[in-house]
């Protein structure tokens, strides 16, 4: 690479130069005199005098030309469609499968501008002998002419290292929101909206399956009539509470098939995280704990933590094995974990069940989560905030949003 310390000298230089020579005063007019007569002056180094001959040749940069003719909303037209074609095909099960159900958020979008844009400027740059230096001049060599002075510092920075894994990996590094087409474009995305934006989806989501169940199996949801969905944190059953037995009876009944329980259970964990919510169902760590432990328990071993023998801060099984043996044993061998992690993750699963079995297990709490449901869709319990489809939660940040992923909210 070229010397970083001749680069920054040459663009100080260049910045002094240009600072100099365009602050709009007037020319001082030099008296008219047969004598020569001396001036003060700033003596202009050689290399200075090569930058700015080669300034004058600077055109607008091949970056600049794709910011400005990009299309921006048509991407975000493009991820409106593609997220409403997911709600319009929600099926009749629960989940939030990526693959089911994918969801193309404003950073998916803002990744695809720029994965366009670098794709578009390598393709330039390989028809270069060599892509590799035309890039490196490109964004840090003032004294050649397609210099990319109409990047600031900051945006020439993020172009070099985008362009260079184009080139090299087929990909930019990341969707970095300060980069120049961002800015040409007035495209501003705040935390808020974005989170805004996924709620939403994932809340209509879950209503559409909800009501496709409810519609595949004839059962009629009357608007005057509330329910509430309650699923146990083990066995994950959806338990119905409404004033009508044989009702409750029913949509038990369709609810509890396949993985909706589970599903379930963890969307409405999910939307209690959400910032802001302080969801009390989730707030005890303990109970959290509780789960987390019988569900590694299940996984990496296929006993069920709440029938094995709770004896000494652990519990056994049946042929008087340390269920943390079988732990570190099931971890070490899951191709899921990189190595180093392996030990502190087998660690960490020790830990609840240990937090659990000094306890006892009947003194621990069960996380068993709830939430409010009607003719208009999910509610939310025990929280500050409600994500309700259309509430004024979602108004207060959806309302002016510049460019969103989703048709309606």
């Amino acid at each position: 690479m070229t010397d970083m310390f001749k680069v920054k000298r040459q663009e100080e230089v260049l910045r002094l130069f240009f600072q100099n020579g365009h602050k709009g005063a007037k020319k001082i007019q030099c008296p008219e005199k047969k004598t020569a007569m001396k001036r003060d002056c700033l003596t202009i180094s050689t290399e200075a005098m090569e930058i700015q001959k080669t300034a004058k040749v600077y055109r607008q940069s091949e970056n600049i030309k794709f910011d400005q003719t990009v299309d921006i909303q048509s991407y975000f037209n493009k991820a409106i469609e593609t997220n409403q074609k997911t709600l319009e095909n929600a099926g009749d099960e629960i989940t939030r499968s990526g693959q089911k159900c994918p969801y193309v958020s404003s950073g998916e979008v803002c990744y695809q501008i720029l994965m366009d844009k670098y794709s578009k400027l390598v393709e330039e740059a390989k028809q270069h002998d060599d892509p590799e230096l035309y890039i490196e001049r490109k964004y840090y060599d003032p004294t050649c002419p397609w210099f990319t002075s109409d990047l600031t510092r900051e945006e020439r920075s993020i172009g070099y290292r985008n362009e260079i894994s184009m080139l090299k990996r087929g990909k930019v590094t990341g969707a970095n929101m300060l980069d120049s087409v961002f800015r040409v474009n007035n495209v501003t995305l705040n935390y808020e909206e974005i989170n805004a934006s996924e709620i939403s989806f994932y809340r209509q989501l879950c209503n559409a399956q909800l009501h496709n169940i409810f519609s595949k199996n004839e059962l009629a949801i009357e608007e005057s009539t509330p329910y509430t969905f309650q699923v146990d944190p083990y066995s994950y059953y959806i338990f119905v509470d409404c004033e009508h037995a044989d009702r409750k009876e029913k949509m038990e009944l369709v609810l509890n098939q396949g993985e909706n329980g589970k599903h379930l259970w963890e969307q409405i964990k999910w939307f209690s995280e959400r910032d802001g919510a302080h969801g009390v169902q989730v707030s005890n760590q303990l109970s959290n704990h509780k789960v987390l432990a019988y569900r590694e328990v299940y996984r990496y071993t296929g006993y069920r933590l709440n029938e094995l023998k709770e004896e000494n801060g652990t519990y056994y099984t049946e042929d008087g094995t340390d269920i943390k043996v079988l732990i570190r044993e099931g971890v070490w061998m899951d191709p899921i974990f990189p190595y180093e992690a392996k030990e502190d993750y087998a660690n960490a699963v020790c830990s609840w069940i240990q937090e659990v079995a000094e306890r006892g297990w009947k003194n621990v709490p069960d996380m068993v989560l709830s939430i409010g449901y009607s003719s208009a869709g999910l509610h939310d319990l025990n929280q500050d905030i409600s994500f309700d489809y259309g509430s004024e939660w979602y108004k207060q940040f959806l309302d002016n949003y510049q460019y969103s992923v989703l048709a309606t909210y």
